[in-house]
């Protein structure tokens, strides 16, 4: 029997957001630091290892506020 996938890994989020595995994993520290309060999906501690519940990263994504590009007028 195989058991669904249910938690995304730190190298997953990391791809998924474009940034690198090095970049998230400073940015968490910081956080849990209270160096900085920087936008990050929820996440649990498991045996060393951070995981992303996938339905909460998949809300959280939802829930980010776009950002528009403001028109360019041309002369």
């Amino acid at each position: 029997m195989k058991i669904k996938q249910q938690f995304y890994t730190l190298e997953e989020v990391a791809d998924a957001m474009r940034i690198s595995k090095q970049t998230l994993y400073n940015k968490l520290c910081d956080n849990r630091k209270g160096k900085s309060e920087h936008l990050l999906p929820p996440y649990i501690k498991q045996g060393g290892k951070t995981l992303f519940p996938i339905s909460e990263f998949h809300n959280w994504i939802k829930e980010q506020p776009l950002i528009k590009s403001e028109s360019v007028m041309h002369q």
